[in-house]
C-alpha cells in the first residue's frame, strides 16, 4: 500500500509542480493582500463560533497557512509556537502533551481532538495512555486550536490542563479544488527526508454533495549512529496515510460529513542516545522496532433547527501499536553479554465516542450549550520480555520469553454537560458564564501472567480483575467585561478532572490496586486588546492551579514495577502573553512568552507506597515542565519586479526552558535538561496558487534535549531535536 501510494503521489506531484515552473511569468498573481490588520480567526472552542479576541479564555489558533509556512506535519512541529505547551518526546508514537505544567502519569491531562473526536492511546502495562498521544498528519488542516486551562465542562476528563483541537478542511460542493505539496531535505550527520502530499476536492452534486480526499507519505531522517554495530542513521522513520471525507448538504440547514482516516508510522530501530558517547550516539546491543497504525471513522451531522444548532457526532477508532523497550541493562546480571533483552509489547485499542449537543443561535443576550457524551473503550497489551540475538539485535524466532503477561482495560464514560452565558442589558459589555458537567465512569482492568520468568524463576501471576468507578460534578464560572470595543477583561474559575482506575501488578498491595480520580481548580484573569485600528493585538493571562489527590507513578517494593496511586498535591502558577502585529503591508510579526512554576505542595506519600529517593516532597518541581517558553516569528511578502510574482522571507524562533527529570534533587537519577533555542528560516517565490521555497530548520544545530532517562545500569538516555536540516519545498493549489 505504501509503495503504491508513493508512486501515485509522485506522479501527481511532478505534474502539478511542473505547471507553475513552466508558466510563472504568464501567471498573473495579485500583489500581497493588504494585511494591515491582524486576522480575526474564527474558532469553535466554546462549541459555537466566536473569534479569538471575543472568546473569554486563553486560546491560540494556528491556521493551515501558518502550519504550511512552519513546515509542520505533526504535533512536534508547531507546539513550540504556543506558550505554555510542551511535548515530552520519546520514541515514535510515545509522546506526552502537557499544557500549563499539568503533567503526570495516567489518563491524559490534555485533551486531543481531531474534529469532533477525542482520541487517546493504549493504556499499556502501567495504565498510562497519556504517553501515547495520537499524532496524525496536519496536511489540509483548516486550523489548530489550543485551549489553555481546564476544559472540564465542555470537554470532560482528560482536559485538565487544556485541549488541542485539530480542525480539518471540509468538502466543498460548489467548486473543484486540488493541491499538492512536496519536500526534500538533508540533515547534518544524518539521512535525507522527504514527503509528498495531495488533496482533491470533487463536487459530486452541485451544491449538495462533495468528496475531499487527502493522501500523503513521509520519510523522516535518521541521525543516530550505533557505535557498537557501525550502523548509521538508525532512527529514521516513515509514515503514510489518507483521509477521505464525504460532505452532504441536502438543505441550507442540514449538513452531514463522513470521514475516514488511516495512518501508519513505522521505524526499524528508534533509539535515543547516550551523553557518554557523544551527540547522537548509542551502543545498544538490541534493535527497537516500533510501529503505530490508526484507523478512525466518524460521522458528524448538523441541523440549524428552529430552537438551536443541533450537532451529533459518532466515531470509532482503532489504534494499534508495537512498542519496544531495551531491558538489557536491567538484566545484565542474569544474561551477561550472551543476549540482549527487550520488552516486546504489541497493543491495540478500540473506542467508540458519541456526542450530541444543542447550542443557541444568533447573538442574543443568552447564549447556551447543552449536551451528552459517551465513550466506550477497550484496549489490550501483551507485555513480553524476550531475548534478542547479539548478532542481529532482534528477537529470536520463535521468541524466547523471559516473562510474559497481558492486560486488558475496559472503560465506559458518560456525561451530561451545559454552559450558559448571559449578557445583562443593564450593564453593557458584561457577560456572565456558568457551566457544569456530570460524569460517570466505570473502568475494569484485568490480566494474567502467561510465562514463568526464565531468569528469576518467579511463577506467572494468576488472572485477576478489578473495577474502579466514580461519578461527580465539575464546574466553571466566568465573567468578562468589554472596557472598550478593542479591550476586554475576564476572570475564570474552572475545574478539571480525569478518571481513576485500577493497577494490574503482580503482588501489589491490595490497598493500592484501585486509585481515585484527581481534580484541580484553575483561577485565571486575562486581558485581550487590539490597537491602532487592529494592526496590533496583545493578550495576556495570569493563573493559579491547585491540584489535589494527584495521580502519580510509584514503584513496587522490589523496584520491578511501576504503578499509579494517589499521593500529594501541587500548585502551578504562571503567566502567558501573546502579541500579533501587521505594522506595514506584507509584514506579519507574532510573539509569545509563557512562565510556569509547577511544584508540589504536599509530600508524595501515603501509608502504602514505597517512599524512596525519587518520591517527591513539598517544594519539588514537577518533572518535564519547562519554566519558560517563548516564540517569535516574522514574515514579509512583497511584489517582485517580475509581473505576478511575490517574494517571501520568514524567520521563526522558539525557546524551551529548563526542566528536571525527577522530583528529588538528591535522587541518583535526578538531572536537568532543556534550556535551548531553535531558529528556522524560509525564503521563496510565490505566484497565484503556487510557491517554491528553500528552508533551514534548527539553524544553530541545537541539541534540544526534550527527555532524559536514567535507571539501573544505564545513565542519561536522551531524546532531542533533529539536527540542522536544509531543504526545498514546493506547493501547488488549483
Amino acid at each position: 500500500m505504501r509503495t503504491d501510494l508513493k508512486i501515485l503521489l509522485s506522479t501527481v506531484a511532478l505534474a502539478a509542480l511542473a505547471a507553475p515552473l513552466g508558466a510563472a511569468a504568464q501567471t498573473a498573481a495579485a500583489t500581497p493582500a493588504p494585511d494591515e490588520t491582524v486576522e480575526e480567526i474564527v474558532v469553535t472552542a466554546l462549541k459555537r463560533s466566536t473569534t479569538i479576541q471575543t472568546t473569554a479564555m486563553s486560546i491560540s489558533a494556528v491556521t493551515g497557512d501558518s502550519l504550511q509556512k512552519l513546515g509542520a506535519t505533526g504535533l512536534q512541529d508547531y507546539f513550540r509556537s504556543v506558550p505554555g505547551v510542551n511535548l515530552t518526546q520519546g520514541q515514535l508514537g510515545q509522546s506526552r502533551v502537557t499544557i500549563r505544567g499539568v503533567q503526570g502519569s495516567g489518563e491524559a491531562t490534555t485533551g486531543l481532538y481531531y474534529d469532533e473526536t477525542s482520541v487517546t492511546g493504549p493504556s499499556g502495562t502501567t495504565q498510562d495512555p497519556a504517553n501515547n498521544a495520537a499524532d496524525l498528519n496536519l496536511f489540509d488542516v483548516e486550523r489548530v486550536e489550543v485551549l489553555r486551562g481546564p476544559q472540564g465542562t465542555l470537554y470532560g476528563g482528560g482536559s485538565m490542563g487544556g485541549t488541542i483541537r485539530v480542525i480539518y478542511a471540509k468538502p466543498d460542493s460548489t467548486q473543484f479544488g486540488a493541491s499538492v505539496e512536496a519536500q526534500a531535505s538533508n540533515t547534518d550527520g544524518g539521512s535525507q527526508g522527504s514527503y509528498l502530499k495531495a488533496m482533491g476536492n470533487i463536487p459530486l452534486i452541485e451544491g449538495k454533495l462533495a468528496a475531499r480526499v487527502v493522501a500523503y507519505t513521509e520519510d523522516r531522517p535518521g541521525y543516530i549512529d550505533n557505535v557498537k554495530t557501525g550502523a548509521k542513521n538508525i532512527n529514521d522513520s516513515s509514515a503514510s496515510g489518507y483521509r477521505a471525507m464525504l460532505g452532504f448538504t441536502p438543505t441550507d440547514d442540514i449538513s452531514l460529513v463522513l470521514t475516514r482516516t488511516h495512518q501508519k508510522s513505522q521505524a526499524d530501530d528508534l533509539q535515543g542516545w547516550y551523553d557518554r558517547l557523544g551527540d547522537d550516539k548509542t551502543d545498544s546491543t538490541v534493535k527497537l522496532p516500533l510501529s503505530t497504525e490508526m484507523d478512525l471513522t466518524s460521522v458528524t451531522g448538523k441541523w440549524s433547527s428552529p430552537i438551536g444548532e443541533l450537532t451529533a457526532s459518532s466515531a470509532y477508532y482503532r489504534y494499534n501499536m508495537l512498542r519496544t523497550v531495551d531491558f538489557t541493562p536491567q538484566y545484565k546480571a542474569y544474561i551477561g553479554n550472551a543476549y540482549g533483552v527487550i520488552g516486546y509489547q504489541p497493543a491495540y485499542l478500540g473506542a467508540w465516542n458519541h456526542e450530541v449537543r444543542l447550542s443557541s443561535k444568533g447573538d442574543g443576550q443568552l447564549q447556551w450549550t447543552v449536551g451528552g457524551y459517551m465513550e466506550l473503550r477497550k484496549d489490550h497489551i501483551d507485555s513480553n520480555t524476550v531475548l534478542t540475538s547479539t548478532a542481529t539485535g532482534l528477537p529470536y524466532s520463535p521468541m524466547q520469553y523471559v516473562t510474559a503477561r497481558y492486560i486488558n482495560t475496559n472503560v465506559k464514560q458518560t456525561a451530561e454537560f451545559g454552559e450558559a452565558t448571559w449578557s445583562p442589558p443593564q450593564v453593557e459589555g458584561l457577560s456572565l458564564t456558568v457551566g457544569a458537567r456530570h460524569y460517570d465512569y466505570t473502568k475494569t482492568t484485568s490480566g494474567a501472567g502467561t510465562q514463568r520468568n526464565m531468569l528469576t524463576g518467579a511463577a506467572p501471576a494468576a488472572f485477576s480483575s478489578q473495577t474502579a468507578e466514580a461519578s461527580g460534578w465539575v464546574y466553571k464560572f466566568n465573567a468578562s467585561y468589554k472596557l472598550t470595543h478593542d479591550a476586554m477583561v475576564y476572570a475564570t474559575a474552572s475545574e478539571g478532572f480525569r478518571p481513576g482506575g485500577a493497577n494490574n501488578i503482580p503482588g501489589l498491595n491490595s490497598k493500592l490496586v484501585v486509585y481515585n480520580p484527581d481534580s484541580l481548580w484553575n483561577y485565571e484573569a486575562g486581558l485581550k486588546t487590539a490597537w491602532f485600528g487592529g494592526k496590533l493585538t496583545a493578550n495576556t493571562a495570569v493563573y493559579q492551579i491547585d491540584w489535589k489527590n494527584r495521580q502519580t507513578s510509584a514503584l513496587t517494593a522490589d523496584g520491578l514495577y511501576s504503578f499509579i496511586t494517589n499521593a500529594g498535591a501541587a500548585r502551578i502558577r504562571g503567566v502567558e502573553f501573546e502579541v500579533a502585529a501587521r505594522p506595514i503591508t506584507g509584514l506579519s510579526v507574532n510573539g509569545s512568552i509563557g512562565y510556569t512554576k509547577a511544584e508540589l505542595t504536599e509530600d508524595q506519600a501515603n501509608g502504602n507506597i514505597l517512599v524512596d529517593g525519587s518520591t517527591g516532597k513539598k517544594g519539588d518541581r514537577i518533572p518535564s515542565v519547562p519554566d519558560w517558553t517563548a516564540s517569535a516569528s516574522a514574515q514579509y511578502v512583497w511584489p517582485l519586479p517580475v509581473a505576478g510574482l511575490n517574494g517571501l522571507v520568514r524567520a521563526d524562533y522558539a525557546y524551551t526552558g529548563d526542566m528536571v527529570s525527577t522530583f528529588r534533587p538528591n535522587y541518583v537519577y535526578y538531572d536537568k535538561f532543556g534550556g535551548f533555542s531553535t531558529v528556522n528560516l524560509r525564503a521563496g517565490v510565490e505566484g497565484e496558487g503556487w510557491g517554491v521555497y528553500a528552508f533551514v530548520s534548527n539553524l544553530t544545530n541545537a541539541e534540544g534535549i526534550m527527555n532524559k532517562n536514567s535507571g539501573v545500569n544505564y545513565q542519561d538516555l536522551q531524546y532531542g531535536l533533529t539536527p540542522r536540516t536544509v531543504g526545498v519545498n514546493a506547493r501547488r493549489k488549483f
